[in-house]
């Protein structure tokens, strides 16, 4: 299977002009998470040779603007398309999509979207003092389980530990952001350890992430370690 990255914003230019977010696509036909700049995101889907009308799944991480702002033009006359949320997700985003005539499924606990691959469900994650309900997904690879992060809110250390309770597995990749750049050298010094002693093989900072915490996961992980830019894909 192949993940590809369709946009991706990290850098706080990026954050400035709103391009920002990230957005992956799961094989052909599951995306996950629509980025914060619509006109980005739907210019890179035909760029990266992307055939929208196989888009049948769209898994939302969390409801903040930059990782759904595309979503609203892809819904339009899409009713074959299945959106899966949180149920914590905001009351008018749910109403939105509905309005489209695309199918919803709040994903409270670990549910599958198709054949190796799954929601973790929803998990709780506050950030400047707001209350954030945040999913991610796990995909079935030959060497364990891949996970994707949107943003991580809910503390990437919760998400592996989620995954690794509903599949009994390892964790053999994990991409996205992980939310570690407003915390200390220290912290993350912390969660880096814990990660790396799960037995990650591959991890992939993106988006959140932050330089500093992306440079002490490269000291860490060695050749375990690679950057992500739009346009690359991975062959889980």
């Amino acid at each position: 299977m192949k993940i590809k990255v369709i946009a991706t914003g990290s850098s706080k230019f990026q954050r400035f002009m709103r391009r920002w977010g990230v957005s992956f696509l799961i094989g052909e036909d599951v995306l996950f998470d629509t980025f914060g700049d619509p006109g980005v995101f739907m210019n890179n889907l035909p760029k990266l040779q992307v055939d929208i009308g196989k888009i049948k799944h769209i898994v939302l991480s969390h409801d903040d603007w930059d990782h759904i702002a595309g979503l609203w033009y892809l819904l339009p006359n899409r009713q074959d398309i299945t959106v899966y949320i949180c149920p914590g997700f905001k009351k008018e985003i749910k109403e939105r999509i509905v309005s489209f005539g695309a199918k919803i499924i709040e994903a409270g606990q670990l549910i599958q979207v198709r054949e190796n691959i799954y929601t973790t469900g929803e998990l709780y994650g506050e950030s400047g003092g707001r209350k954030i309900y945040e999913q991610s997904v796990v995909i079935k690879e030959k060497n364990g389980l891949a996970v994707l992060c949107g943003c991580a809110h809910p503390g990437v250390e919760k998400i592996i530990e989620r995954a690794k309770d509903s599949f009994k597995t390892n964790i053999s990749s994990l991409i996205g952001g992980f939310h570690l750049k407003d915390n200390t050298n220290e912290v993350n010094g912390r969660i880096i350890k814990e990660l790396n002693e799960t037995g990650i093989r591959r991890i992939m900072p993106m988006h959140c992430t932050g330089k500093r915490a992306v440079e002490l996961i490269r000291q860490s992980f060695g050749e375990g370690f690679a950057w992500l830019k739009e346009g690359d894909e991975i062959e889980l």
